[in-house]
């Protein structure tokens, strides 16, 4: 006339640790939101080489220091932006490096700027 009463507190106790491992590995893990993210290429500094060129915009100067200097970019539309992935959970954020190898992965605790740090 049903389950007695041993299996149902068997079954009870399997499904109470169930939901204990499945609460502690969402807490844990960084793929609560997984997506893409479009970023501005950074300007490249350094040496010309034809893998790196497709992961920043170059620009003729001679002054890379100087700040009153007006950058123009001939690119339009999509050329300008990245396309980079990034997984997010409660406590690591990770997005994809550059260029386009690893990922960079960061605490949220370190979100906020240092001086803003308790």
């Amino acid at each position: 006339m049903g389950i007695d009463r041993r299996r149902r507190a068997s079954m009870a106790l399997t499904l109470n640790f169930l939901a204990l491992f499945l609460a502690v590995s969402a807490l844990t893990t960084s793929y609560w939101c997984e997506g893409t993210r479009k970023v501005v290429k950074p300007f490249c500094t350094g040496p010309f080489t034809a893998t790196r060129q497709s992961f920043c915009i170059r620009f003729n100067s001679s002054n890379l220091n100087d700040t009153r200097l007006v950058q123009y970019i001939w690119e339009t539309g999509e050329d300008k932006y990245v396309m980079r992935k990034f997984h997010t959970g409660i406590w690591f954020s990770c997005e994809q490096n550059m260029n386009m190898t690893g990922e960079n992965c960061r605490s949220f605790l370190n979100v906020a700027p240092s001086n803003e740090r308790d």
